[in-house]
């Protein structure tokens, strides 16, 4: 889901315990429509900088 190795975020999903390296864009977009394995709402607290 990374383009260019420009991880800046881990994501982990309390919900599923689903794990992924995010960049910006894709922080946003998880923050927006939620975990795109569960669908469980998804806040700032669920990412960490790498």
């Amino acid at each position: 889901m990374v383009e260019n190795g420009a991880a800046e975020y881990q994501f982990f999903c309390d919900e599923c315990g689903e794990c992924l390296e995010v960049n910006d864009a894709m922080r946003e977009t998880l923050i927006q429509k939620g975990c795109v394995i569960c669908s469980a709402p998804v806040t700032t607290a669920e990412f960490s900088t790498e």
